[in-house]
């Protein structure tokens, strides 16, 4: 920009400031991406439930470009790898399904048809009976894009799931774009032009250009809007390429974008009226360009100011044009079809007006308390430094942690499920296979997150094996192996409590309370106030903040680990094989449907509920009650008799709670040790009330009834 006025250094220094408080700074950045791209734990999961499919995680969660008053969505695309697609005929593989691309002058720009090729021979297919499959006017067999979105749609009917449909995108969930898509190994022509354009030349690197040459590119399942054969059209997407682009950027650069889709969401499209919106994609263009053509000297913190103006006003200058292109692909307009000439003019008149009074709106947007932070921000100590304790980035951070650890464990819960039937004998084999199963993949494929993700899980599987060893034993009066012992002390560190609950709970069983006294004093020390208590079974929506409670100043820190099992707590998890590793109070929770309860199961919930899902902390009140009534501790049993029934009572702890009921089922035990079967009635009675289907509480309710006791 040429003399640009004085205050836009100050005021580049203040908004710098402050997009780094609200979780837009280089190691906030790096943690997102370690959260969000931990691909590998997909495709494993993928893998070894039979599925040839590869994940991807796009977009600003997984680029670290987001704020949370942005509330950008979660990106996934799943690759599946049963079809090679050719862009040449040398690309046919015999014995495999082939598709062969092919450009039509009637296509819309960045849109192929998919040609069916036969398996046996480099030849078209004929004729098809495949429902997926049509033939043109020309005789060719073209295989269609509306099969994953029928298949989506069919899902969501018969799983009674919810249905949100954008483009190419498919999902239950509004806060999730998932896309099916396949993958063309080599670069179609339109993506060879930008190779070959003239540049500056700082950037992007040779480097840079070497590696995105081998990416290739997505076929998704998208016609053209205005075409006639959109329901045969596939469009491509260079999103690896755009990836290793988005990496490339300097932070000061993404703080730009951050900017650019904040003056997006909160002040252009609410300005602009029915269905014509600009795009966070357009504003990534613009960055993209302003990248390539500014020179680096620019991207400084004291010009953040001048680098946004510069972005906007290419964003005015394709406005005013009507033509705004695709960085990568040649010959698209991503304007096309998204604008009236009326709206046009009325985006071209907030863009000028933004410009022109030097960005002043951004001292009053409230989102992420923008305006404030910036003109509240002190300037002799503007420049941020990177172990401040802000509160924002500590929300962040425990968000982050929560998530991963959601993830993490929903996956294995999906893989449990489909073992559920299983003797205990069959699922000890299966269970040892499947952790040799993972090991190899790891070693094939040595990524460090892979091998983090292959040690947490294994930590899991572990813990699983033990326990149902174990109850084996309990159950059939065998001595317990020595080596179950180990394989229980080898799996603790998953979390906080949930695989240490599970070794004192089988100690108990085991009437070693001693030692079980010992293990359960242990998580009540590791227990603090700041652990979240984290669900995988269905309870619990992980994009949801607000019970999230806040860290202890010293928890930021740069390093996942601390985090995922220092500060979260999972609930404990006993399948139908580690039955009596539990309290015989809890082998009532594999049962608590009653009559048309099976119908009113959400789809989350519908295979957990054959399992014991108790929250950590409950159940460690609750252990330490049997504790210390077999240990003949009155003093210390009344204590935590009293921790428990603040678990229920206290409003604050028991919003943090997932499985309230079960709660209220162990205390009403509690009770009836106590001598207080009336009061236990009562909270049965109140259980009840309060979740009337799935209870087993109603069962309770039945044994005080009859006479019967535990």
């Amino acid at each position: 920009m040429e003399n640009p006025p004085e205050f836009y250094q100050i005021m580049s220094l203040r908004l710098s400031r402050a997009l780094s408080d609200i979780g837009v700074n280089s190691w906030m950045v790096k943690r997102r991406r370690r959260t969000f791209l931990m691909e590998a734990d997909d495709t494993i999961n993928d893998i070894l439930q039979g599925f040839d499919v590869t994940s991807f995680c796009f977009g600003s969660q997984s680029e670290g470009t987001t704020t949370p008053g942005l509330n950008s969505d979660i990106d996934r695309l799943f690759c599946l790898n049963k079809i090679n697609i050719m862009s040449s005929w040398s690309e046919w593989e015999p014995g495999r399904e082939n598709m062969l691309m092919v450009k039509e002058e009637t296509c819309s720009p960045q849109h192929y048809l998919l040609q069916v090729i036969r398996h046996d021979s480099p030849e078209p297919v004929i004729h098809s009976s495949d429902e997926s499959h049509v033939v043109d006017s020309n005789g060719r067999v073209l295989y269609l894009n509306t099969e994953w979105v029928m298949t989506a749609l069919k899902e969501s009917i018969e799983r009674n799931m919810n249905y949100f449909a954008s483009g190419s995108s498919h999902s239950p969930c509004k806060m999730y774009d998932l896309v099916f898509a396949y993958r063309c190994r080599s670069l179609p022509l339109e993506c060879h032009k930008w190779y070959e354009r003239p540049r500056p030349g700082h950037w992007p690197t040779p480097e840079q250009f070497r590696e995105t040459m081998e990416c290739g590119c997505f076929l998704i399942p998208d016609g053209h809007f205005d075409s006639r054969v959109k329901f045969v059209e596939w469009r491509i997407s260079p999103s690896l390429i755009e990836r290793i682009l988005m990496f490339s950027m300097k932070t000061l650069q993404l703080k730009c974008y951050v900017v650019l889709k904040i003056l997006k969401s909160h002040v252009i499209n609410p300005l602009l009226f029915k269905k014509g919106k600009l795009t966070s994609f357009h504003c990534k263009t613009a960055l993209f360009f302003a990248a390539e053509r500014l020179p680096p000297g620019m991207w400084r913190e004291h010009r953040l100011m001048e680098c946004i103006v510069y972005c906007l006003k290419l964003l005015l200058g394709w406005t005013n044009t009507g033509m705004c292109p695709h960085y990568i692909v040649a010959g698209v307009n991503l304007f096309h079809g998204k604008f009236t000439n009326r709206q046009f003019a009325n985006l071209s008149k907030i863009l000028s007006n933004i410009i022109g009074t030097h960005l002043a709106i951004l001292a009053y947007i409230q989102a992420d308390d923008l305006g404030n932070r910036m003109f509240n921000a002190n300037i002799r100590t503007v420049r941020y430094s990177e172990g401040l304790q802000i509160s924002t980035n500590n929300s962040l951070c425990r968000w982050l942690s929560v998530y991963a650890q959601h993830r993490m464990n929903r996956y294995l819960n999906m893989r449990l499920i489909k073992l559920s039937d299983m003797m205990p004998e069959e699922m000890i084999t299966f269970l040892g296979q499947h952790f040799q199963e993972v090991r190899a993949y790891v070693h094939v494929h040595g990524l460090p997150i892979i091998k983090k993700y292959f040690l947490y899980i294994s930590k899991q599987i572990l813990s699983i094996l033990a326990s149902i060893v174990a109850s084996y034993c309990i159950q059939n009066g065998c001595v317990v192996p020595r080596n179950t012992l180990s394989l229980f002390e080898s799996s603790l560190d998953t979390d906080v409590a949930s695989s240490r609950l599970k070794f004192a709970s089988f100690l108990v069983c085991h009437n070693e309370l001693e030692r079980a006294a010992d293990v359960l004093n242990d998580v009540e020390r590791r227990y603090d106030d700041s652990v979240q208590a984290v669900c995988a079974c269905g309870r619990m929506d992980p994009l949801n903040t607000e019970h999230h409670k806040p860290l202890c100043s010293y928890s930021v820190v740069d390093n996942d680990d601390v985090l995922l099992i220092n500060k979260t707590a999972l609930c404990v998890r006993y399948l139908r094989q580690e039955a009596f590793c539990a309290p015989p109070i809890l082998r009532y929770e594999m049962v608590r449907g009653i009559g048309e309860d099976i119908n009113h199961r959400n789809i989350l919930e519908r295979d957990c509920m054959n399992w014991i899902l108790v929250d950590a902390l409950p159940y460690l009140y609750y252990l330490q009650y049997l504790t210390f009534r077999g240990l003949g501790q009155q003093g210390r049993q009344l204590q935590v008799f009293n921790n428990l029934r603040n678990c229920f009572v206290n409003e604050n702890l028991r919003s943090h709670l997932h499985h309230t009921e079960t709660c209220a089922n162990l205390l009403g035990h509690c009770m009836e040790m106590e001598g207080r079967p009336e009061s236990a009635y009562r909270l049965y009675r109140a259980s009840v009330q309060d979740k009337p289907r799935n209870n087993a509480a109603h069962w309770h309710i039945y044994r005080l009834n009859r006479g019967y006791e535990i």
